[in-house]
């Protein structure tokens, strides 16, 4: 073969190569020194993290007879470490996407059995497999709890949470991370001083952004770069090949929504739009630039950070400068929302306009939806206790508002009454301000005998007035006399 891609050709080869997962290397080389390897693995985590590559190391170093003198390492020189692919019978490689049903995984219950040709594990690596279907999972759980001491399977996932729960209990699980940016600029920089290329440290960098934690992406990135020129790889060289929005838009878009010119906005927007620029992707490199603004507003160091050209970063420190904090915020948290609606809105272009014409137009110092939200919760509180913290107003002037304050403020405490007696009573105020509470026989008997205490002090944090419980069902003395009275003009006597 005339050409290697550079992500194979620099794939790493020993635990010492792999980049951004300490925890999990440090754990593998220890089991393998110390003779303590378990039976299954899992390996998960997004892609290009180094799973298959981290299989593949521990798989050639559990049987490489020299790994304990290099470190956990396999030696690389050996027959063992040295036969690759389909000619290593005792490492056996299979791809779960292609190799998904049944019968796939009663194969590897029946093979498992025979032992390793030349080392002592015989290591089985299934990659993506989630993809495995139900019935092959279930097939694979005998053989995953008591394999055959010769056997060790890693399994490897960028979606963990479809494998079953009987199948994760079974392994011993590593969750692989996404590689710090410095990290990758400093390995495609390494890659780039072996294959003789020269580059800016801006450009390695923005190859590094670009890759967004994955090592893969990142070398494939770097891949594609290489030849844009025969010289020096610049910072403009990388933003071409990625096909990122033209970078001086991006800046005049930014500063007229942040100067407020609503004529601008529309007219960059549209600059942007003619000249080829995807809406989707126009809203991420925005996205990208504010969030770079506001590392530039917050962070001393900040170009240590985002490593820019001088000139560039001045550029931006100088915009940053102009607007608050709150409003970058509001401005990142609107851009990033409005992502997933552009996939589905009839008219992505008036979408991002209204957004971007949303955030000139916001001081950020107040969330306008989220304001919104605690008021309807306020007018929509019903007679129901607060759920979750809720607010609820008490009006003073309403009994029934004071006794559904007296209410919540006890079932938060803990402290809730029977409930037949808040629907049996009966609130009002008396002549004196007094808080009167009018209820049948039952429920008098309770308040009186074992809660008035309790709910005089609750009804003191609303109003001064004094607790007063009388019986619904007893007609009070006025009436008696009004009925009395009734009487003696209503009956008549016989002589």
């Amino acid at each position: 073969m005339s050409y290697v891609a550079l992500y194979r050709k620099y794939r790493p080869q020993t635990f010492d190569e792999v980049i951004g997962q300490e925890h999990i290397v440090t754990t593998l080389r220890n089991q393998i020194l110390q003779d303590k390897v378990s039976h299954a693995y899992l390996f998960c985590g997004t892609r290009g993290t180094g799973k298959t590559s981290t299989a593949k190391i521990f798989a050639r170093a559990v049987n490489c007879p020299h790994a304990k003198q290099n470190n956990g390492n396999p030696c690389g020189k050996c027959d063992i470490c040295r036969t690759s692919g389909s000619a290593n019978l005792d490492i056996i490689e299979m791809d779960a996407a292609s190799n998904n049903g049944v019968d796939y995984a009663r194969d590897i219950r029946e093979k498992v059995q025979y032992p390793p040709v030349n080392g002592k594990y015989k290591v089985y690596i299934i990659d993506e497999v989630h993809m495995l279907s139900v019935g092959a999972f279930n097939a694979l759980l005998k053989t995953l709890e008591e394999p055959p001491e010769h056997a060790l399977f890693i399994l490897c996932t960028t979606e963990v949470h479809k494998i079953p729960a009987t199948i994760l209990s079974r392994c011993m699980r590593f969750d692989f991370r996404l590689v710090p940016t410095q990290l990758l600029a400093q390995h495609v920089a390494r890659i780039y001083d072996a294959e003789g290329k020269q580059y800016s440290k801006e450009a390695v960098a923005a190859i590094a952004q670009a890759g967004e934690g994955s090592v893969r992406d990142s070398v494939s990135i770097a891949d594609r770069c290489y030849s844009v020129s025969s010289g020096k790889l610049e910072y403009s060289d990388v933003l071409a090949v990625l096909g990122v929005s033209s970078k001086s838009g991006i800046v005049s878009l930014a500063k007229a929504i942040f100067s407020n010119s609503t004529a601008d906005i529309l007219t960059e927007i549209n600059k942007l739009v003619t000249d080829g620029k995807d809406v989707a992707r126009l809203n991420k490199d925005l996205s990208l630039y504010v969030r770079d603004l506001l590392t530039a507003k917050v962070c001393p160091d900040a170009n240590g950070i985002l490593m820019l050209p001088q000139e560039d970063f001045d550029q931006l420190k100088e915009i940053a400068d102009g607007v608050t904090v709150k409003k970058l915020l509001y401005a990142v948290d609107c851009f990033v929302n409005v992502e997933t609606g552009l996939k589905y809105a009839l008219s992505p272009l008036m979408l991002f306009e209204a957004t971007a014409l949303k955030v000139a137009c916001g001081s950020g110092e107040v969330d306008a939806d989220g304001l919104d939200k605690r008021i309807t919760r306020l007018e929509n509180l019903s007679d129901s206790p607060a759920k979750n913290g809720s607010l609820y107003v008490v009006d003073v002037t309403d009994p029934k508002s004071v006794w559904r304050g007296i209410k919540l403020s006890l079932d938060k405490r803990g402290e809730p009454l029977l409930t037949g007696v808040w629907s049996d009573v009966k609130v009002s105020y008396d002549a004196q301000r007094n808080y009167v509470l009018k209820c049948s026989e039952g429920s008098y008997w309770l308040i009186e005998n074992k809660y008035k205490k309790l709910l005089q002090a609750e009804l003191a944090r609303f109003i001064t007035g004094q607790l007063v419980v009388e019986r619904d069902n007893v007609p009070s003395q006025s009436e008696i006399d009004r009925q009395l009275n009734g009487l003696g003009k209503n009956v008549k006597f016989d002589d």
